[in-house]
């Protein structure tokens, strides 16, 4: 049995807090011990974490209570036996590195985590130049490093200089899982062409270069967005003078798996995507997916290989680009959902999960 505690500051409806869940609901029903400690807890995806797994709530969400976080964590990681503690998310990073080297927290064996695309994600939030200088310091001054895509780890090794290659822990997807949740509970859009998109509702998403794409083709096409962000106000004040497009933002859904299935096509405009979990989900549950080439998903692409039927990717930022390639999946014939279940097999969620525990064997022997 190994045991394993998952950092990371929240578990909104992001990708990397979906794969948090997943994964560890998995580990917990092979018999292993897993914690979960969040920054704050009792939102988004918290309700999905199963009763095995243990959950710490360090009720605190502000960026900038740090060091409020970090004594917080260290009370909770002395009273829990030795583990491989898997970080994830920079303010977990900074707070975690905080306390990993004091008497109470150094029988644990850290694992620090990259799984943003370092090249760019800086640009992003705030204060974003300085944080990642004290991550990079970070990363160059703790033995164990893992990255969730090659691509990820080849851009931490050029941004932070790393002496040494990250370990690959990929992200993936639980296809079971997901098209249970499917049938568990029914949307029906009606009529017509619809686009979907699941992801937080943030500049960094590009959902003003979906709507732009989508606004320069000439048929009806009713777009949903899924998730929760700033600029919800703005998705809902939206109207099409000629009544052409329709948005509907639907908010964040600890279950967006029957908005995927009920749309024709996903559209992931991410201006920065180190991987894309969303991609490989709706596959999962049998919609194609037309994804910007930001790092993830074109790494997803090359790894699963040509199927316009399946996946497709345009440039990043080219809305004109994005326009065809919608009208082109519109009209285009459509793999049936057990080509995609086969296309996107060599990203089961198992074979992740099989590795943290290999890796947790391994670094606390």
């Amino acid at each position: 049995m190994a045991r394993i505690i998952f950092l990371q500051p929240h578990l909104r409806f992001g990708g990397a807090e979906r794969q948090t869940v997943i994964v560890a609901n998995y580990l917990a029903s092979q018999g292993h011990e897993i914690h979960v400690i969040l920054h704050r807890g009792g939102q988004g995806l918290a309700s999905e974490i199963s009763d095995g797994v243990i959950v710490h709530d360090l009720g605190l969400e502000s960026h900038l209570a740090t060091a409020d976080v970090a004594r917080r964590l260290y009370v909770v990681l002395r009273r829990i036996p030795p583990a491989l503690v898997i970080v994830k998310l920079w303010s977990s990073i900074l707070a975690c590195a905080m306390v990993d080297g004091l008497p109470g927290a150094r029988h644990h064996v850290y694992n620090y985590c990259e799984d943003l695309d370092p090249t760019d994600h800086a640009e992003y939030i705030r204060f974003g130049r300085a944080k990642q200088n004290l991550i990079g310091w970070i990363f160059n001054h703790r033995e164990h490093i893992s990255a969730n895509t090659q691509t990820v780890a080849d851009s931490m090794v050029d941004v932070y200089r790393l002496r040494t290659r990250p370990a690959i822990i990929p992200s993936t997807v639980d296809i079971a899982k997901t098209n249970d949740l499917v049938a568990s509970a029914s949307v029906d859009f009606g009529s017509g062409q619809h686009i979907v998109s699941v992801s937080s509702l943030i500049r960094r998403k590009g959902l003003d270069i979906t709507r732009d794409a989508l606004l320069s083709i000439d048929r009806p096409l009713h777009w949903h967005i899924v998730g929760e962000g700033p600029l919800r106000e703005e998705l809902d004040a939206f109207h099409d003078p000629r009544g052409l497009l329709t948005i509907t933002a639907h908010g964040g859904h600890s279950n967006p798996y029957p908005f995927m299935a009920a749309a024709d096509v996903l559209v992931h405009s991410a201006r920065s995507e180190a991987w894309g979990i969303v991609l490989l989900e709706s596959m999962a549950v049998g919609t194609p997916v037309l994804a910007a080439d930001a790092i993830g998903p074109d790494e997803m692409h090359r790894a699963l290989g040509d199927r316009d039927d399946i996946m497709r990717t345009y440039p990043v930022g080219d809305s004109a680009a994005l326009a065809d390639g919608v009208v082109d999946m519109l009209d285009g014939a459509v793999a049936p959902a057990e080509e995609m279940i086969d296309y996107i097999r060599p990203f089961s969620m198992q074979s992740a999960a099989d590795m943290w525990v290999q890796r947790a064997e391994r670094l606390s022997s």
